[in-house]
């Protein structure tokens, strides 16, 4: 029997999810408008129905992400940079595991990094648990970035689910060590002064035949997007996967609607337009 004490012992996040499924199963035939703090409120859509209707959506303490039905891999990930959950992560773990959210059946079998492709099932840890952590070295692969930054994060109790696979996406190293790092720490700092800033971040595909969705597209992104926001107005960027570790982050800089397009995404829904933020770009250093 349930009590009192027993329900005070289950996390916040469950006890969301068990409201949100009641509610669901009492009003049968109605869809829910979810709210979510990562996404500033709506979270972004897929203007292909058929994308969107393979893909899933997994919401965890520190960030949000919406994961392709073909590769498994984030398409997009939201998150709310705050001054007090910025902290120091070089002693953290980086062990990779798999996102507990998400089953097997939900995830392309077969993660290609680089060359090298490796086989979720192959790589648990354990033979009777499938969603177990990845068996994964500690240290960072070259190879590979999490989309959502674990310094972001490191002053909060939940940085771990930063090393969900979920967060992850390939990225060569110079680009992961070069302009794709300079920003996340000017972000970090930003938010210091400002408090709060919003990032929506991911890969962009080129996709040779416009029939296709960027799940069907390679799983080695040519690009990656990072889009910041704040009352303002937004900034966006885009790095292309070759992009040597010491260019310029400014000169990435793109214009929103040109994301938008690239991924197949509307990432403020809600929103009839979405303004530019010149004063944003400049407090990021790129006049």
């Amino acid at each position: 029997m349930t009590d009192r004490h027993s329900i005070n012992r289950l996390g916040p996040a469950l006890i969301i999810c068990f409201a949100v499924l009641l509610f669901g199963l009492n009003q049968p035939g109605y869809s829910q408008s979810v709210a979510v703090t990562h996404c500033q409120g709506e979270c972004p859509q897929y203007d292909s129905q058929l994308t969107a209707t393979r893909a899933n959506v997994v919401i965890h303490h520190l960030y949000a992400a919406g994961l392709n039905g073909d590769t498994g891999l984030a398409d997009w990930v939201a998150y709310r940079l705050t001054k007090d959950a910025i902290g120091v992560a070089s002693l953290l773990p980086r062990s990779w595991q798999a996102d507990r959210l998400v089953g097997i059946s939900q995830v392309e079998d077969i993660l290609q990094i680089g060359e090298k492709e490796l086989s979720l099932t192959e790589v648990a840890t354990t033979n009777d648990n499938p969603y177990a952590a990845m068996a994964m070295p500690d240290t960072e692969p070259e190879q590979r970035a999490r989309l959502a930054p674990m310094t972001s994060f490191a002053n909060t109790p939940y940085w771990s689910d930063l090393n969900n696979l979920s967060n992850m996406i390939p990225m060569p190293s110079p680009l992961r060590l070069g302009p794709w790092l300079r920003l996340e720490q000017r972000l970090n700092r930003l938010a210091v002064e400002q408090e709060e800033l919003y990032v929506l971040t991911g890969p962009l595909y080129i996709i040779n035949n416009l029939s296709l969705s960027p799940g069907s597209a390679q799983m080695n992104p040519a690009a990656y997007y990072k889009i910041v926001s704040d009352e303002s107005g937004v900034v966006a960027f885009a790095f292309p996967q070759e992009l040597a570790q010491h260019e310029s982050l400014c000169d990435q800089r793109v214009s929103y609607a040109q994301i938008e397009s690239m991924t197949g995404l509307s990432f403020f829904p809600s929103q009839s337009q979405v303004a530019e933020s010149s004063g944003l770009l400049a407090a990021l250093g790129c006049n």
